[in-house]
Parts: structure tokens; sequence; C-alpha cells
């Protein structure tokens, strides 16, 4: 074996507290946890527990001695506050109770508590609740970032469902990441994209989008893995940029957007579909991929078509059977270059 070769095996660190529910509840109120980083959710048990009943029987548990599910934190590297990874609906739960928020309800074992909040339990039953111990397992700030990401991916299999892009948002933070998310929120950008659910305005399908197109872009279009390592490690390398780059991948987006804009407006990134003579309304990935990369690799004065051109022309394509095929496949390697080269042989208005 070449010792020359062996690379150092990557870590986590991670270190095992049990605080007491009162400790959590008072870090909580003293902003020392934070419940809301950007990629958590809504508070859902409290909107939906009317049949679960989820609240109530967490606090029963705890009256009971019930083993109660360990808690993740990541520490953020500038304040070492505590970020939420896997426990905010049991955090908020305490919290809201120790704040008589809520009266435990439809509770069969401790039936002698229901209809009480907090304040209205017996002091040995106040207690035992804000005095019981509660796992927690922090992943620090040492810890790898490529490591951090597969914790937060594998712990989001069983829990909260975060997409790939939220798990970015919080394990790769820098002057990058904020760039992303201001250009997912641009005028222009907001007004050209129009994603199909509606779960993807709030779930950072925006900002991945615009990743997609860096990435894409600054790599020529070469990918050779999948395209959620491809996005990773293209955000990880580019974690902390300087302000002269901030600013060349911020012109190089707006300039690349009004250039679609005034060619293609309202179109822009959707399918014509031929049989019904019609746009679809909802944006197409693939089809975004293929329109930014063109139009940012054309210079304008290179462009040789009209706008009305260009989109009669964009219509003949879609009616390829290969090309519209391409649409729905994976974007990467051979099949994004053949899909740009065809929208960029359009603007050059070659035959």
């Amino acid at each position: 074996m070449n010792l020359a070769t062996k690379k150092t095996p990557r870590r986590i660190i991670a270190q095992p507290y049990d605080f007491s529910v009162q400790d959590l509840v008072d870090k909580i109120e003293s902003s020392d946890i934070d419940l809301k980083p950007d990629y958590q959710r809504n508070y859902v048990w409290g909107d939906n527990d009317e049949i679960e009943n989820k609240r109530s029987r967490l606090i029963e548990s705890l009256l009971l001695n019930i083993p109660i599910p360990v808690i993740y934190f990541a520490e953020q590297q500038e304040t070492l506050k505590y970020e939420v990874i896997d426990g905010q609906q049991r955090l908020r739960t305490f919290q809201d109770y120790l704040q008589d928020k809520f009266e435990l309800k439809n509770l069969e074992i401790r039936e002698d508590v229901n209809g009480k909040k907090y304040s209205e339990l017996n002091p040995k039953d106040r207690d035992e609740i804000r005095k019981r111990s509660i796992r927690a397992i922090v992943i620090l700030n040492e810890s790898d970032e490529e490591i951090k990401y597969e914790v937060f991916e594998r712990l989001n299999l069983g829990s909260i469902q975060l997409t790939p892009q939220e798990i970015r948002n919080n394990t790769l933070r820098g002057s990058f990441n904020d760039l992303l998310k201001e250009l997912a929120n641009s005028e222009l950008f907001s007004k050209l994209i129009n994603l199909k659910l509606k779960k993807d305005q709030s779930n950072m399908a925006k900002e991945e989008l615009v990743l997609r197109f860096f990435a894409y872009h600054f790599s020529d279009m070469k990918r050779v893995e999948s395209l959620s390592y491809f996005l990773t490690k293209y955000m990880k390398d580019n974690q902390n940029l300087s302000q002269n780059k901030i600013e060349l991948h911020r012109n190089l987006f707006h300039n690349t957007l009004a250039s679609i804009n005034k060619y293609l407006g309202k179109n822009a990134f959707s399918i014509y579909q031929v049989k019904t003579s019609r746009w679809n309304p909802t944006s197409n990935r693939a089809l975004f991929d293929a329109e930014m990369l063109a139009f940012a690799k054309v210079n304008q004065d290179e462009i040789r078509i009209t706008p009305k051109q260009f989109i009669e022309r964009l219509k003949k394509l879609m009616e390829d059977q290969e090309f519209k095929k391409s649409l729905i496949d994976q974007s990467g390697g051979k099949k994004i270059e053949k899909r740009v080269n065809s929208v960029i042989s359009i603007l050059l208005n070659n035959q």
C-alpha cells in the first residue's frame, strides 16, 4: 500500500450532553438555542395536533419517565450557539407547555392531569417535568463540513425531510450561500421562475436553481458525480468567496437573466406544448439550465436573431423528440451540453 496516497479520515466531532427540560427552555429563551434556523420548518405539532395528540403525550412521557428520543444540535461557527437539526417539535412543545400555552388532553395513563396547564399541576409533577433529563448530541463546529452534511442528510431520512439545498444552506454557510439567497429572491428571477409545487417556494428550490447555473457554467458543464454531490462540492469549494468573485457571480446572473427576459420574457424556462400551441405555465429545470447556460456563453453582440425569431426557432426545437425527451432526463454529461448547444445554435442563427 502506498502510504503517501492514504487519505486522512474525515471526522465528525460530536459531544453528548444531558440537559434538563428547564435548561433547554432557558436556552431557547436566551437565544442560545435557535429553534428555527433557515432550514427548519414550522411548528406542525401545534397546528395538526387534534388527532395524534403528540404534545400532550410527550409531556405525559416526561411524567412517566419514558425515554425521549435524542435531540441533535449543530454548533454555529461564529457564535457557538446551537441550531436544531432534529428535535424542533419536541423543544417547542417543552417551551409552550412551561409557558402555559396549552393544556393536557386525552391522556389515558395520567388521566388526572387532563385539562391542566403547567401552572395548574401539583408541585411534584411540575418538578418531574422541568427536571427531567434529555440527552442531546451537539455536532461541534470543528467537524469536517462534508461529514456534517452527511449527518444532516441521514438524520433527515427519518425526521424533518429537508431538501439537499436546505441541508447545504445550514452546513455550508458563507458569502456564497448568502449570494444564492439574495439572487433567488431577486425581482426579475422571481418574475420569470414559476415552480410547480407550492412547497418549492419555501424549500430553497430557487436557491438550488441558482447554484445549478453557477456550478454548470464554471465547470464548463462537466459533471461526473451525481447532481447532488456535484452541487454540494461546488458550494463547498466556493463557500467563502471574495467580494470580487461575489460580484463576478452576481453580475453574470443578472446580465444573463436580463438577456433571457429580453428574448423570452414570460416564456422563459417554459416548454412549448406543440399539441395545444401553448407555453407550459410552470418552469422546467432542464430548460432553465439550457437557456441560462446558453445565454451566459454568448455575448450580446454575437446574437444574430431577433427576440421574435428566437421564440419561433425555439418552438420548432421543442418539436424535436430527442430534445423534448432530454428535458425530462437527468441534467448532466453530454445531454446538458447538447441542450445548451441547441439553444446557442439558435442565438447565433446557425442553420
